[in-house]
Parts: C-alpha cells; structure tokens; sequence
C-alpha cells in the first residue's frame, strides 16, 4: 500500500491533471471528490456559484465516499483557486478528515496564478484536524502548460518524499 494520499478537487481538469502527475511520481492513491451537484463549468453561473461556495465557506454534499487517512503517512490536499479560496468541496474533506499525526502538503492551480492564500487556508484547515503542515505549491492554468507543470510536479514532488 502507498503511503501517501492525494485527496483533490477539480472542476476543469488542470487540479487533475497534477494530481495524476504527482501520483504516479510518488506511487501514491488518489481520490477525486465528486460533489452530488455539480458546478457549472463554463460562464457566469461557474464564477457565481463557485466562488459564493468558496467564500462562504459552504461544504457541499459529495457522492465521493471520503477516504480513511488512517493507513497514509503523507495526505496531499488539492483544489482550485475559486474567489482566492480552496474550492468549496475541500472544506467537506477537510471538516470531516483526521488528519492527526499526518504529514501534509497542498497544492492549487488557478488562472491567476496566485494561490498562496487559498494553500495557507487549505494548511492551517489541515493543522486544525491534527497534521502538520510541511510544504505547498502553487500551479498556474497547470493542464494548458505541461511541460511548466510537470517541472514542477517533480520539484514538489522530492520535497513529499
């Protein structure tokens, strides 16, 4: 069994296709949160619904089981950057997760390209349940920019192992 879990949320593909990368780098598991409704993903109605969620802080109901964390050593916790905030499916992992005696990591993707507060949000979250936060990083619109994003699956992924 791996002993590292990638725990993630992705709504246009580019949190998924990092989460994918960096799995098959570190041999880790992977779960995808599905929400039970899902979120626009195109137009006005994405940025409203999406980022009201975020901001709200709102944990939305999934048809993803959650994953027992228990059996990991390392959880990886990713989402994309909605309103400067983790997407809202996260906050559903992270309210119910333990995450004691974990170490964590986190990554975002975003158009923007910047997710240090939503990633310091997603940590401090995690420290909350019992982890200890150990490393970040930050990706941009990752699936329209391979070659970039692969680089730095490689780099975040040493400071995981």
């Amino acid at each position: 069994m791996a002993d590292t879990l990638i725990v993630f949320y992705s709504l246009e593909g580019n949190v998924d296709f990092v989460a994918r990368a960096l799995a098959k780098e570190l041999d880790a598991d992977l779960c995808r949160l599905e929400t039970e409704k899902e979120y626009p993903k195109k137009g006005l109605l994405k940025f409203f619904h999406g980022g009201k969620d975020a901001v709200a802080g709102l944990k939305p109901a999934l048809k993803t089981a959650l994953p027992d964390t228990a059996p990991y050593a390392k959880v990886v916790i990713a989402a994309p950057v909605w309103a400067g905030k983790p997407a809202a499916p996260i906050n559903t992992f992270l309210g119910q997760a333990d995450l004691s005696g974990k170490k964590v990591f986190a990554f975002t993707s975003s158009a923007g390209g910047n997710g240090d507060k939503a990633l310091a949000m997603m940590l401090d979250a995690a420290k909350k349940k019992g982890g200890e936060a150990v490393a970040s990083e930050s990706f941009t619109n990752a699936a329209k920019h391979p070659d970039i994003s692969l680089e730095k699956v490689r780099s975040f992924a040493e400071k995981i192992k």
